[in-house]
């Protein structure tokens, strides 16, 4: 049992042991610094600067050499931001990086060989002359314009101001939309409250007119009243002219009138006859038969 617990101690042992060997192998481990071939390169890019400017300025004499000269120069910078940020880039930037500075790398290789060999004296001067005057300028120009706009096209700052843009004009629109739904909303209830003012105002002069016609009618009736009641005819037609009555309806009204009186009285009498005298005129026509 001693035994078990003493081989189980020393497997544990080693185990800690190979740990600590591992933590101390990993802690001695460096990794290789990169500050000479940082300094190469940009020593390498400043040279190739050099060699750029010297090339145009002394095969183009003037202000024009001197401006070719500074676009190369221009170039090599570009080409050395490239190099030195294309392994912290991703995506379409990285591309663009890689694009640029390759291509305006390329451009300065050529221009600082052209350089090189006009110094010992081994290059053709006439093609170098008419290629530093002719075609370097706009060629080199056009190059560093097209990186320009593609690095800044891609960079991660302008994709992100990009995206922040979008989300503003959605906001902005959004924002308008409501605006203009809100005053919409509002003209709305304006022409509604307007066509509801119209209703009302209608709705009161009908009735006023109601009650004036109601009034007119009062005393037009008043009027034949008042002609009606008049016991002289000829003073009666007189007036019903004046006033523009015309008394034949009323004339009928009160035929009507008497008539459906003559003929209730009528019926009221022929209702009280007795019943007897009824009953004995066929008891003696019986006995006549």
């Amino acid at each position: 049992m001693f035994d078990s617990v003493k081989n189980w101690l020393g497997r544990k042992s080693q185990h800690q042991a190979a740990a600590d060997q591992l933590a101390r192998e990993a802690k001695d481990f460096r990794i290789p610094s990169e500050f000479l071939p940082q300094l190469f390169k940009y020593i390498f890019f400043v040279g190739l600067g050099f060699l750029n400017y010297r090339l145009f300025s002394h095969a183009v004499p003037g202000l024009w050499g001197r401006a070719t000269g500074v676009v190369a120069v221009m170039a090599e910078a570009i080409a050395l931001y490239a190099a030195h940020n294309f392994s912290r880039s991703s995506g379409a930037f990285r591309i663009s990086l890689g694009a640029a500075g390759s291509t305006l790398m390329l451009f300065s290789l050529v221009h600082g060989t052209f350089s090189i060999l006009d110094l010992i004296g081994a290059a053709d001067v006439a093609f170098v002359s008419y290629y530093s005057r002719v075609v370097a300028f706009p060629l080199l120009a056009g190059l560093v314009g097209l990186s320009v706009i593609a690095i800044t096209m891609t960079h991660p700052r302008n994709v992100i101001r990009l995206k922040q843009a979008a989300a503003h004009t959605r906001i902005a629109i959004g924002r308008a939309e409501a605006a203009s739904e809100l005053e919409l909303m509002r003209a709305s209830s304006v022409l509604d409250q307007a066509r509801l003012d119209q209703q009302r105002e209608r709705t009161r002069r009908e009735q006023e007119y109601l009650v004036d016609l109601e009034k007119l009618i009062t005393v037009e009736e008043r009027k034949a009243q008042l002609v009606a009641a008049i016991s002289n005819p000829q003073l009666r037609e007189a007036m019903a002219r004046e006033l523009g009555i015309d008394l034949q309806p009323v004339a009928t009204t009160e035929h009507q009138a008497s008539s459906g009186a003559t003929t209730s009285n009528w019926t009221r009498q022929a209702a009280q006859q007795p019943a007897g005298n009824g009953s004995a005129r066929p008891h003696s026509g019986a006995g006549v038969l």
